[in-house]
């Protein structure tokens, strides 16, 4: 029963912050902090992110990567950091320091690399206070700025499309 509150409350927290939610690319002059916002359950390279980051110009000091895992453990690794279930409260709000730092931290553009609506992801991806954000269509659509049609097993079809239309809306 508990659970099933905390989901309801992150599910309105989630509300909430898409009807306030206002964005617009032309407060970015230059692409320099990137944020990424990955499922974890599924095997992501770590480093490609890392090398995406480099080719839009993005030094690896100002990436920031977080994973969503299910699972109970949490392994951080040096180039990504998770959170899961523990990190949230009753009342739908954020637990951990470390992803209430995540979440507030402006970041020029937050890619949000998932492709199935989990809700922990779409909270932390509606709440984030990023500039500007991108993600694939299969997620809610009102939490992304710019949704890109491919899926997650074509990472370099997302990777095409997504400098394409930074270098179109003049990100980068």
């Amino acid at each position: 029963m508990l659970k099933g509150l905390k989901r309801n409350a992150i599910k309105k927290n989630i509300e909430a912050h898409l009807k306030k939610r206002n964005s617009s690319s032309d407060s970015i002059s230059t692409l320099k902090t990137l944020a990424v916002l990955v499922d974890a359950s599924y095997d992501i390279n770590i480093i490609s992110l890392i090398k995406l980051a480099n080719e839009l110009g993005v030094s690896p000091d100002k990436l920031k990567i977080v994973g969503y895992k299910e699972e109970k453990d949490l392994d951080n690794d040096k180039d990504a950091a998770y959170y899961n279930d523990k990190s949230f409260g009753v009342s739908g709000g954020v637990k951990s320091n470390s992803l209430q730092e995540f979440v507030n931290k402006d970041y020029d553009v937050l890619i949000s690399f998932y492709s199935e609506n989990k809700l922990e992801l779409n909270y932390v991806a509606a709440v984030s206070k990023a500039k500007f954000k991108v993600g694939f269509g299969t997620v809610d659509n009102r939490i992304n700025d710019l949704i890109i049609g491919a899926t997650v097993d074509n990472p370099n079809l997302f990777i095409k499309e997504l400098k394409k239309y930074l270098k179109i809306l003049q990100i980068i």
